[in-house]
C-alpha cells in the first residue's frame, strides 16, 4: 500500500484498534501485548524529529490507548507532522540499527498499524463465530 494512503487510513486504523481492545478482543495468542508498545514508542520518536512531543507513559496495551488519547485531542497537528515526514526525503534518523530515512521508518509504523487494524477485525470476527482459540498455550486454559 502507497504511504499517502497507509497515511489516510491511519486515523480509521488507530479507531479500529482502540474499539477493539475497548470491547476486550482476546489477542492473547498474538504479540500484540509486546509489539503494540514498542510501536507506538517509536512512532512517537519519529514525531520527536518534527517537533511533536508526544510523551508515553504507561506500558502494555495501555500505551496505545494513551496515545489514542493523545492523537484524538491534536489530531491535525498530528496530520501536519506526518505529513511534513512524507514530504521530506532526505530527512534521517539514527536508530539502535544504525542510519535510516525519517520517511520510510514512518512508512513502517503506518504499515503496522494498517495491519494490526486487519488482524484485530480477523480475530473478533472469529470470536464473533465463536471458533476455538488458534493456539492451544498451557497459560490459555487457565
Amino acid at each position: 500500500m502507497e504511504a499517502s494512503a497507509l497515511f489516510e487510513r491511519f486515523e480509521n486504523n488507530v479507531e479500529t484498534i482502540a474499539r477493539h481492545l475497548k470491547n476486550g478482543v482476546d489477542i492473547r495468542t498474538t504479540p500484540y501485548h509486546i509489539s503494540m508498545p514498542l510501536e507506538v514508542r517509536m512512532l512517537c520518536d519519529i514525531l520527536r524529529h518534527v517537533g511533536f512531543d508526544y510523551t508515553i507513559t504507561k506500558d502494555g496495551l495501555e500505551s496505545f490507548t494513551e496515545f489514542q488519547n493523545q492523537y484524538q485531542q491534536d489530531a491535525k497537528r498530528f496530520s501536519d507532522a506526518i505529513y511534513q515526514i512524507l514530504q521530506d526525503k532526505h530527512a534521517y534518523m539514527k536508530t539502535p540499527d544504525g542510519t535510516v530515512l525519517l520517511k520510510e521508518h514512518l512508512i513502517r509504523r503506518l504499515e503496522y498499524f494498517n495491519e494490526i487494524a486487519h488482524s484485530m477485525e480477523v480475530i473478533a470476527r472469529w470470536q464473533q463465530l465463536g471458533s476455538p482459540v488458534q493456539y492451544n498455550y498451557p497459560f490459555l486454559n487457565k
